[in-house]
């Protein structure tokens, strides 16, 4: 029988496991797994932002949010410099930094970008608060677990109205990783949820231009406010998730039933999702992009093709992975990142993936500009089965040459997926190619290749840092020569 009160059928169980959740989880709680997966995570989340650290979207951050009128007894760390600012604004610019790129890790449950909004709001204010490796990691675990779960409350429908839940989700999961940083209480996290519910946002409209990346720093940041105002006694409404509240606003008004049987089934940390379904990317660009430029890689070396060869090209997949590929035409590096067409136009010309192909001299190749319209994507027929429970069909690609062959390929997980991960080499490489990136305007690349070991190696041990900070100043420390 349903519990009533003043939101109609909906009950409120929800928000009170999810206080609990973050109140009572623990580091020693934790499985072994999850550790390790965040600890992962962590790396090459701050590996990706360094490599965005020179992008224009950025140094814009910067000189907004890092002014020196708003550095004045900065107490968090930029993480690609030596400078320190407030810690929501630390937020922002590490938080836009860690996505302008597109290279940070995917849940594809919910089509989400799950570390960089939760460690983008974690780190600064760990800084502050001198919490321990152990307490960042144990923070990451909540809020990762957090935003996906809140974000299969509403499954796929969310994503189709046009919302980022990189930032609409990140928000909340931020909330809750920093009130277990600060040690709320069950009441405290339930206002500071209830707080982050109203500063979400994030429009998929934006794909392709620097605010997509800014919806990541923005979400870290309102995380970090969230917490805090609650910690203040600042206050919401404890029932957010209630009629007329967070998940109808958000989800097009899902009907009661449907919303409370969804509420019900969420065990937050039993088990944690991150640990069935987190990819890391190997390609940096959207992960919706991943199959295609993959099938495409398989096709030129099994065939030895070449781009001059190519008559046209028919790419399949369904509708869901096509909803953030929406530049057919890209003449930018940010618009390439997504489109299927010219990634996997890159693939064939290149043979490759790489940073090195979202400059903009890249995309705008007379070659691959002449070959875009001879790409045609289409939407995957799928069964009322396979909508029904989610299920991921494989892409198909085909490549019809000039002299008549006809070459395809389907692919059914992406490399760096849960199906098909990344090895520790290709972890490690991803790393050490990301700080290269990230020192490429200086004169000397000597050391940079053993740097980066030392500090891979250094990340894998944040376990035992008694202050998560001190890892984040050794990368200063090491990279100082190569620094902006």
């Amino acid at each position: 029988m349903k519990s009533v009160n003043l939101d109609g059928k909906i009950n409120n169980d929800l928000m009170t496991r999810l206080a609990a959740f973050i109140t009572g989880t623990s580091y020693h709680q934790l499985p072994q797994e999850m550790v390790e997966l965040a600890k992962l995570a962590i790396i090459d989340t701050i590996g990706v932002s360094l490599a965005g650290w020179n992008e224009p979207a950025v140094e814009m951050a910067k000189k907004v949010y890092a002014s020196q009128k708003n550095g004045q007894g900065g107490v968090s760390s930029l993480w690609g410099e030596s400078v320190k600012v407030e810690c929501d604004k630390a937020a922002i610019i590490n938080g836009t930094a860690s996505h302008v790129l597109d290279y940070d890790d995917a849940s594809v449950g919910v089509v989400i970008h799950p570390s960089a909004p939760i460690l983008s709001a974690i780190a600064p204010l760990a800084e502050k608060l001198s919490s321990s490796g152990k307490e960042v990691i144990t923070a990451y675990a909540i809020g990762t677990e957090v935003m996906i779960r809140i974000g299969q409350v509403m499954g796929i429908r969310h994503y189709n109205l046009g919302w980022h839940a990189t930032d609409t989700l990140g928000t909340m999961g931020a909330s809750a990783a920093c009130s277990y940083l600060l040690h709320l209480n069950a009441e405290q996290c339930s206002h500071a949820i209830a707080i982050a519910a109203s500063m979400t946002g994030g429009l998929q409209k934006n794909f392709g231009s620097m605010t997509k990346s800014l919806h990541v720093g923005l979400s870290a940041s309102h995380g970090i406010q969230a917490a805090v105002l609650a910690e203040q006694g600042f206050t919401g409404n404890g029932n957010i998730f209630g009629k007329r509240g967070f998940f109808m606003a958000f989800s097009g008004g899902v009907g009661e039933d449907e919303l409370q049987n969804a509420m019900n089934s969420i065990r937050f940390g039993d088990p944690y999702d991150m640990l069935a379904g987190l990819s890391v990317k190997k390609f940096p660009c959207c992960f919706g992009t991943h199959c295609f430029i993959q099938g495409a890689l398989d096709i030129k070396e099994e065939h030895q093709l070449s781009l001059d060869a190519v008559e046209e090209i028919v790419l399949r997949a369904q509708p869901r992975s096509l909803l953030p590929l929406v530049h057919s035409r890209p003449v930018t590096g940010l618009q390439g990142k997504f489109s299927a067409e010219y990634t996997v136009l890159a693939a064939m010309a290149d043979g490759h993936v790489k940073l090195s192909s979202f400059e903009d001299e890249q995309v705008q190749r007379t070659d691959i500009q002449k070959l875009l319209p001879k790409i045609n994507v289409l939407e995957m027929q799928e069964s009322e089965k396979d909508k029904r429970f989610n299920r991921r069909l494989p892409v198909e690609i085909q490549i019809k040459t000039k002299n008549g062959q006809l070459y395809e390929k389907t692919v059914l997980h992406a490399p760096g997926s849960k199906e098909n991960p990344l090895s520790e080499k290709e972890h490690r490489e991803k790393w050490i190619s990301c700080l290269s990136h990230y020192a490429q305007s200086s004169l000397d690349h000597g050391g940079i290749e053993t740097i980066a070991h030392e500090l891979y190696d250094q990340g894998l041990r944040i376990d035992v840092y008694t202050c998560f900070s001190d890892w984040v100043n050794e990368i200063h420390n090491q990279l100082n020569d190569y620094q902006p």
